[in-house]
């Protein structure tokens, strides 16, 4: 049996500027969470074009995918959390240590940017375990 077509999203065209934040916001059930995993490269079973960076997504491997989402997405969930044996300052470090194109001292200090742009600095050495569930999700 061949699964249902639906249509959620029409005529989309969306472009973001390099290190710039951006917020989706509209009704419960738009296609806010969809068009978000599509411009994650998490959904790939889509009608249409996905360009990031000027490269279509289309025809990609899931390998390729992931270096793509590493190398040119910040993407959190809305239920993603901290890992608590870890300070917020690491937490905010280690996709960057993982990708490993930057060395330590430098992805400290643009993490350390980060935190002060959310005006979360001042936690930075707290043990994520520490932190409130509201600063919590201002650091998500």
């Amino acid at each position: 049996m061949e699964p249902t077509k639906f249509h959620v999203l029409k005529d989309i065209s969306l472009e973001i500027e390099k290190r710039k934040f951006v917020s989706i916001m509209g009704k419960s059930g738009c296609g806010k969470s969809t068009l978000l995993y599509v411009l994650s490269t998490m959904d790939t079973n889509f009608e249409g074009e996905l360009i990031i960076d000027g490269q279509s997504m289309s025809g990609k491997t899931k390998n390729d995918l992931a270096l793509i989402r590493n190398e040119k997405i910040g993407f959190i969930f809305q239920f993603h959390y901290l890992l608590p044996e870890f300070t917020v300052l690491k937490n905010v470090m280690l996709p960057a240590l993982k990708f490993g194109k930057e060395d330590k001292s430098t992805i400290r200090k643009k993490a350390l940017d980060k935190l002060d742009m959310l005006g979360v600095a001042d936690q930075a050495l707290k043990k994520a375990s520490r932190i409130s569930g509201g600063e919590n999700n201002e650091l998500l």
